[in-house]
């Protein structure tokens, strides 16, 4: 994919939580680092997961069309 990420979700951590908030001009009380580290290595872990999955033989939707068959 073409964009930034970390090479794995562990690297996410209380003090990366810290920078990235200061980076956005964000307040993050200092007891919520630990949780946003958490949950922030969770949703990294689950789009590795998606990352790495075959999608060689798998086609876009290319047309959609949500009205009911009848």
């Amino acid at each position: 994919m073409g964009y930034v990420k970390p090479t794995s979700a562990e690297d996410i951590n209380p003090v990366t939580i810290e920078a990235i908030a200061r980076l956005l001009g964000l307040n993050v009380p200092a007891l919520e680092t630990t949780t946003l580290a958490a949950l922030v290595r969770d949703q990294l872990a689950s789009v590795q997961s998606l990352e790495e999955l075959d999608l060689t033989d798998v086609l876009p939707a290319l047309d959609f069309d949500p009205r009911w068959e009848s």
